[in-house]
């Protein structure tokens, strides 16, 4: 994350070094949120999915965390660039 904050302020927001790292960044905070959101309502149980009282706050979040990801690509897409990224910098004499 830092050395991504790093890049941008060296290299500028559009260098094509960093399209693979922020996606891959995207891509991992995107699956956190959903074992949090998954997580927190197996905790709470029935309570994690209403409106309303003790788990609004958990249903809230489990509801919303979803729309950012949408809006910035899906999570297979980023994950395919991130790797299509990593491979363009490997050199032409590596074997994977």
């Amino acid at each position: 994350q830092y050395e991504v904050t790093y890049s941008m302020c060296q290299k500028g927001s559009q260098s094509p070094l960093l399209g693979g790292r922020i996606a891959l960044l995207k891509y991992t905070t995107t699956r956190v949120c959903h074992l949090i959101a998954d997580n927190a309502v197996q905790i709470l149980g029935g309570r994690g999915v209403t409106r309303t009282g003790m788990g609004r706050i958990v249903e809230a979040f489990h509801r919303v965390y979803k729309i950012p990801a949408v809006y910035g690509g899906s999570e297979e897409i980023l994950a395919d660039l991130a790797v299509r990224m990593a491979i363009k910098a490997f050199p032409a004499e590596a074997k994977l």
